[in-house]
């Protein structure tokens, strides 16, 4: 029996790569006009759109999803930014959680996000900062509004 998330890691995979031919492609729109699976187009609407939009460009010119470097640079500059408020750093906090959990190529890049993630929620709820539920909350909450608004092409 697959777990919840490996069952979200094989849907966004999926997602991504565009499964079969005859598939039709799946657009979830996380936020702005760049993040989320299949959705992107338009100019960067924030910081965080433009980091998307960003990641996007990556993966392209590395030839297609599950790119290791792409997810850690993007990662890395999720972490880094100084967001201007809550509610988009409460944001940018679920889509760094999110790409976690989309597989990539190099097994030690893997690791690696896997270590950033577990690090950075073990930071947040050792300091008092978030309860350790709240990472399946931001990423419940982010995914119910993005299915709200996804589309089927």
């Amino acid at each position: 029996m697959l777990r919840p998330a490996a069952l979200t890691a094989l849907f966004f995979a999926l997602t991504l790569s565009g499964g079969a031919p005859a598939m039709a492609q799946l657009s979830i729109p996380v936020h702005g006009n760049w993040c989320g699976p299949g959705h992107g187009a338009g100019p960067a609407l924030d910081a965080l759109d433009a980091a998307c939009l960003r990641h996007d460009l990556c993966i392209r010119a590395a030839g297609g999803p599950f790119n290791c470097a792409c997810d850690l640079a993007f990662m890395d500059e999720l972490r880094r930014q100084p967001w201007p408020n809550p509610v988009l750093q409460s944001r940018a906090r679920g889509v760094f959680e999110a790409i976690t959990l989309i597989p990539c190529a190099d097994p030690v890049g893997q690791a690696m996000k896997m270590e950033w993630a577990a690090r950075d929620w073990m930071g947040a709820v050792l300091s008092g900062r978030e309860l350790p539920s709240e990472t399946f909350t931001r990423f419940m909450r982010m995914m119910s509004e993005a299915m709200a608004r996804g589309t089927i092409r």
